[in-house]
């Protein structure tokens, strides 16, 4: 096996931008939960559709959807 290589400070600064990226996009990700979650419970909430109706849709169960709504829009 070949041994690791020492880090650099080329290697570590690359490093630092890979954590910075990787935070970058769990932010994003965390972001568009909040916006498609939002965007279900208003439709539950002006009664446009059931949550039964909803979890048909988007083939989810009932159960995934109450606790997804409460979490990404508590």
């Amino acid at each position: 096996m070949t041994p690791a290589r020492p880090d650099t400070p080329e290697s570590t600064a690359a490093k630092k931008r890979l954590d910075a990226a990787a935070a970058t996009r769990e932010k994003a990700i965390e972001a568009a939960h909040r916006t498609y979650w939002s965007a279900v419970a208003a439709e539950i909430e002006a009664k446009n559709l059931t949550q039964v109706a909803t979890a048909a849709h988007l083939d989810f169960s009932r159960e995934h959807i109450r606790k997804q709504i409460k979490r990404y829009t508590g």
